[in-house]
């Protein structure tokens, strides 16, 4: 109970409210009256002496606001909203404001770290399409070049046997009948950076990792 109450005034009561009203609290708790009770006139002793000094007084509000400020700073944390009644929107010093329990929000930092996390995945997300769309891009054939070419991860596809003819396909050998047109008949596998003795050709074969030589088939 704060010294305003004691003495059944305002927080904003001038200093003659003040006066009055501890006069007739003092009528009425003075021990020597029917109704008295000394423990009561102690504190409506010790409020006066604290009011009826402006500089006490001052004081005093400060630290009635410091305590209440405590007090909504832990009633939020603990997600209860302070409700004052109308018109009375800030509270004064010694206002017991009621309290209303209310639905706890996640903390502004806690809802900003799962965006952060959000922008993660997305930034891992692009980073990976881009990876798979340079090996795709990667996988083109370059059989003809001079140079072989940089082998990537093997395509599953049939592998001819020695003396089957074959059409070059994008990244594999494709194994047809002789009989049928194609562009040569497999003599051997090699490992890449072999050559090929005349009158074979040389064939990088990327699905296999190795090359192969081969006779070209004589078109007219």
């Amino acid at each position: 109970m704060t010294h305003y109450e004691v003495l059944d005034v305002a927080p904003s009561a001038t200093p003659e409210a003040l006066r009055r009203a501890y006069l007739n609290q003092a009528r009425r708790w003075h021990p020597d009256r029917p109704s008295g009770d000394s423990e009561q006139m102690r504190a409506v002793n010790e409020a006066w002496t604290t009011l009826r000094n402006p500089l006490s007084r001052r004081a005093y509000d400060r630290e009635l606001a410091r305590l209440h400020a405590q007090a909504v700073a832990r009633k939020q944390a603990e997600g209860v909203r302070l409700v004052y009644p109308q018109p009375q929107r800030q509270p004064q010093a010694g206002y017991q404001p009621q309290y209303q329990r209310q639905r706890k929000f996640e903390p502004i930092e806690q809802v900003g770290f799962r965006w952060r996390w959000l922008g993660v995945v997305a930034c891992v997300l692009v980073a990976s399409a881009a990876a798979l769309i340079y090996f795709a891009l990667s996988n083109i054939d370059n059989s003809d070049s001079a140079q072989p070419p940089q082998i990537t991860a093997p395509v599953s596809q049939a592998r001819p046997e020695l003396g089957d003819c074959f059409l070059k396909g994008a990244t594999a050998l494709i194994p047809v009948g002789c009989d049928h047109p194609n562009d040569g008949q497999l003599v051997r596998w090699i490992f890449l950076g072999a050559t090929c003795p005349p009158p074979t050709q040389l064939h990088y074969v990327r699905s296999a990792q190795q090359a192969i030589c081969y006779l070209p088939t004589v078109r007219p």
